[in-house]
C-alpha cells in the first residue's frame, strides 16, 4: 500500500539548508519510510507571495497546511529548528489533523526553548508523535526518552568529496540572523583573511530578499575590498550549484549551520561560528576541535591561528564523515523498521 507523506519544513524561503532537507527526503524516501512512499511537500510557488508577511501570506501558507493534511497519511517534519515552539500554522495542522495523520519529526532540533511555555509545548507534540528523529544529542538530552538519536538529514544526501589539489578557494558564509554587523564582521574577517593567498567566495546560503544574507555579504565584501584579494559574492541558487561551492573549497568559515555542515560531509575543513546552539552541538557531536568553534566575534591572535588552520588541510573533527553518514544511515532505517 502506497503511504502518501506530506512532508513540512520552512521549504520555499530560500534558505538553503531547508531546500536540501527537502530534496534530500525526496531522494531517500525508500529509507525514511519505505519504497512505496509518495513524497511531497505542498509549496505553492511564487515565494515573494507565500512568504510575504501580510494576511495574503498567511492564507497562502494555511492552504498548504490545509492541502497537504487532506492528501496525506503521514505529516512529517523533516530537518531544522520547527520545534522551537508549536504555533502558527503547525497548531493548526495538530488541530486540524493530529488525530487523524501518523505524526513524525525526522532530523529536527529540540530546543532551545525561550520560554518555559514553548517548551511545555513543544514536549506536549513530540510525545503525541509516532516517531521522532533528533538531529544532535543536544536534542535528545532536552527531552530525555522517547526520541531517537540520529544525524542532520543532510547526512543522507549524496555529497561529492575531491582531492585537497581541485580545491583552489576560501568560502565564508555570513549569516543575517546571527546579529553582527557588516563592521563587526569586517573588524572579525580582516585579520584573519590578511595572509590568504587563495581567492574568497562570500557565499550567501539565505537569499530571502528580507531576511537573507546577500546584502551583508556585499557589505562585508566592501569593507574588505582594501585587502586586494579576489574576493567575489556568490548566492544559493540551487542545492547541487551551492553544494558544488563548498565541495571546491579549501576550507569553510560559516555561520551558518549547513555551511559547516556541507563542508564537513565533503571533507572540507571549517571553522564555525557559534552563535546558535545548533552549531555548537553540531559541533560537539562531531567532535570538532574547540579552537575552531569561535563563539564569539572578537578579533585576536587564537582567532587568526584557527582560520589559518584550516588552510592547513587538517581535518579538525575526531569523528570521520563517514561515520556520521553510518549512523545516520542506521538510525533512519531502524525508527522505519
Amino acid at each position: 500500500m502506497t503511504k502518501r507523506v506530506q512532508a513540512v519544513g520552512y521549504y520555499g524561503w530560500g534558505n538553503f539548508g531547508d531546500e536540501l532537507f527537502r530534496r534530500t527526503v525526496q531522494l531517500r524516501s525508500d529509507l525514511l519510510w519505505g519504497r512505496q512512499a509518495t513524497v511531497r511537500s505542498f509549496v505553492a510557488p511564487g515565494q515573494a507571495l507565500r512568504t510575504s508577511a501580510g494576511a495574503l501570506g498567511s492564507l497562502v501558507r494555511t492552504g498548504e497546511m490545509v492541502a497537504g493534511g487532506l492528501w496525506s497519511d503521514t505529516i512529517a517534519l523533516c530537518g531544522g529548528s520547527v520545534l522551537e515552539d508549536v504555533r502558527g500554522t503547525q497548531k493548526w495542522r495538530d488541530r486540524l489533523f493530529g488525530q487523524s495523520r501518523s505524526i513524525e519529526a525526522l532530523g529536527v532540533s529540540l530546543g532551545p526553548w525561550r520560554t518555559d511555555e514553548a517548551r511545555a509545548r513543544s514536549i506536549e507534540y513530540v510525545r503525541k508523535m509516532d516517531r521522532v528523529v533528533v538531529r544532535d544529542r543536544a536534542s535528545a538530552d532536552r527531552i530525555g526518552a522517547g526520541v531517537i538519536l540520529g544525524t542532520d538529514l543532510a547526512a543522507l544526501h549524496p555529497m561529492p568529496s575531491r582531492p585537497a589539489e581541485h580545491r583552489r578557494y576560501l568560502t565564508i558564509c555570513l549569516s543575517n540572523d546571527s546579529g553582527a554587523t557588516s563592521a563587526q564582521l569586517v573588524a572579525m574577517l580582516r585579520p584573519m583573511l590578511s595572509a590568504v593567498a587563495v581567492p574568497v567566495k562570500i557565499l550567501a546560503l539565505n537569499v530571502h530578499p528580507r531576511r537573507g544574507d546577500l546584502a551583508l555579504s556585499h557589505a562585508v565584501r566592501d569593507g574588505l575590498s582594501g585587502l586586494g584579494l579576489d574576493m567575489t559574492v556568490e548566492a544559493f541558487e540551487s542545492v547541487d550549484q551551492t553544494i558544488d561551492i563548498i565541495a571546491g573549497s579549501a576550507a569553510v568559515w560559516s555561520q551558518r549551520l549547513h555551511g559547516i555542515i556541507v563542508a564537513y560531509l565533503c571533507h572540507v575543513p571549517f571553522l564555525a561560528f557559534g552563535h546558535h546552539a545548533k552549531i555548537s552541538d553540531f559541533a560537539q557531536d562531531v567532535g570538532l576541535d574547540e579552537v575552531r568553534l569561535i563563539r564569539e566575534l572578537v578579533p585576536g591572535d587564537a582567532v587568526v591561528a584557527a582560520g589559518r588552520s584550516t588552510l592547513s588541510g587538517s581535518a579538525g573533527w575526531a569523528l570521520s564523515p563517514q561515520d556520521y553518514i553510518e549512523f545516520g544511515q542506521q538510525a533512519y532505517t531502524s525508527a522505519t523498521a
